[in-house]
């Protein structure tokens, strides 16, 4: 054979080998690697429920572990129908709000009235030992506005800490005007610990829910670094509102603000999620959600949904990894009011996964996307562990946990290669720093534990 004869047939094998691969990547997929039963659907005001697992395929003879995203997103609009409001502000005036605190919880509320428009309605309800209503459920008029102001003025600190009569007093406040279309919603301060009244935190967790129950959503502010950030947390969560730590109470206008963006940019009322189980699979964790679990189905209320919010749900499943095939994991629903038509609307989703002994499959089916978050969530409640037992004075064993999430993160990432990721086991660092360099007891180290516990909870959402 000649030389040129052997470059001809060289060619003319490389030219197959071409078409065999050029045939192989148009193949259809597998018939073990189905369209994933996952997706977005949208409703009214563009709200969109999207539907995700951590993985298109479980391991044969596994744990049968998986993580299942929800995520919920209204479209951010520059033409958003704008609710009424009917807000009851309850302040806390006991004595350690004396100062600088009341002074600017008394500049928030004026703030927060001159924000106010002409037809919304406020009360405010101030509590210490006892509770008073300074202003009752009022129409913001030209007329009112002074009349409010003047009250606001007036306020000064006395008493303990009655935070459960000044709750039920801002609901039953709320409750006397309410009225279809309004943004119903209770905003309590305190930066101290309950000492009268309903004190238990699942008892005021129990009240929130029962706000809640009744049309009234309630938001918390914890001012300094005395007051319990969990009881205020569970409380915000049990009332489908928001949490908020404000550390400086100088801070305290701009989060009021913040909390009436939201509400004045409402999309959806009255959110309600439920996540219906396939039979055998089980709910090993919601994370950052207060939830009822009842056999297969899980309900969640949700705060009211706002203008370009994307709100983020990861629950951890067991699924049944005994033999192969599709596995249905659960129907998603989501319910609210759409806040333009003032109808109820309702968006569903689902998703499956496929359990295969080929562990490529299983690799190849990976979402890091859905994965990092996961690793996110899980984080945050970490964090909560180690900054409860540095709380508690177990400085070593909160140092521990904080070091081992740190080890994790950075192994997990160094496959899923997510920024959030690196940032977050950075900031673990820091918090790793700070227990060494300052004890629970101080202000430094109360100032951690509520600012890794608000991370946390925000995180979560």
């Amino acid at each position: 054979m000649n030389r040129t004869s052997a470059i001809l047939i060289t060619a003319a094998i490389l030219t197959l080998v071409a078409i065999i691969l050029a045939k192989t990547s148009d193949a259809p997929p597998r018939p073990d690697m189905p369209p994933r039963l996952t997706g977005t659907t949208t409703g009214a005001g563009g709200v969109t429920l999207d539907t995700d697992t951590s993985g298109s395929h479980v391991l044969l003879g596994s744990g049968g572990e998986v993580f299942f995203d929800i995520s919920l997103k209204a479209p951010r609009s520059v033409k958003v129908k704008r609710l009424p409001l009917n807000i009851g502000l309850v302040i806390d005036r006991s004595g350690s709000m004396a100062g600088q605190k009341l002074a600017d919880a008394r500049q928030a509320a004026t703030q927060l009235v001159s924000r106010l428009q002409d037809g919304d309605r406020l009360a405010i309800v101030t509590y210490g030992s006892d509770v008073t209503v300074l202003v009752g459920s009022t129409v913001i008029s030209t007329e009112s506005r002074p009349e409010i102001l003047r009250a606001i003025a007036s306020i000064v600190d006395r008493g303990g800490t009655f935070l459960s009569g000044g709750l039920q007093e801002g609901r039953d406040q709320v409750l006397r005007h309410d009225r279809k279309g309004y943004v119903n919603r209770v905003i309590l301060i305190s930066d101290g610990q309950a000492n009268e009244g309903i004190t238990a935190p699942g008892q005021l967790s129990t009240l929130a829910r029962e706000t809640l129950s009744r049309g009234v959503n309630v938001t918390t502010m914890g001012v300094g670094l005395d007051f319990n950030e969990e009881v205020m947390t569970s409380m915000a969560e049990h009332g489908g509102g928001h949490y908020y730590f404000i550390q400086s109470s100088s801070a305290m206008a701009r989060f009021f603000s913040e909390e009436l963006d939201t509400m004045t940019a409402v999309v959806a009322k009255g959110a309600t999620l439920e996540i219906d189980l396939e039979p055998g699979v089980e709910l090993l964790d919601l994370y950052g959600y207060a939830f009822n679990h009842e056999g297969n189905r899980v309900v969640v209320q949700l705060p009211d949904m706002f203008s370009g919010q994307d709100r983020k749900l990861i629950a951890r499943l067991r699924i049944p990894a005994g033999r192969e095939g599709k596995v249905a994991v659960g129907k998603v629903t989501l319910a609210y009011v759409d806040v333009d038509s003032g109808r109820r609307e309702t968006l569903t989703g689902e998703a499956e996964v496929v359990v295969t002994a080929d562990r490529l499959l299983v690799e190849k089916g990976q979402d890091k996307e859905v994965l990092a978050r996961a690793e996110q969530v899980k984080a945050a409640a970490t964090m909560n562990e180690a900054m409860k037992a540095y709380a508690n004075g177990d400085v070593a064993r909160s140092q521990t946990i904080l070091r081992q999430q740190i080890r994790h993160l950075r192994t997990t990432n160094a496959d899923l290669k997510n920024k959030a990721l690196d940032d977050l086991s950075g900031l673990m660092d820091r918090q790793l720093e700070g227990t060494a360099n300052a004890a629970p007891s101080s202000s430094a180290g109360r100032a951690l534990i509520k600012r890794s516990k608000y991370r946390a909870y925000k995180l979560a959402k």
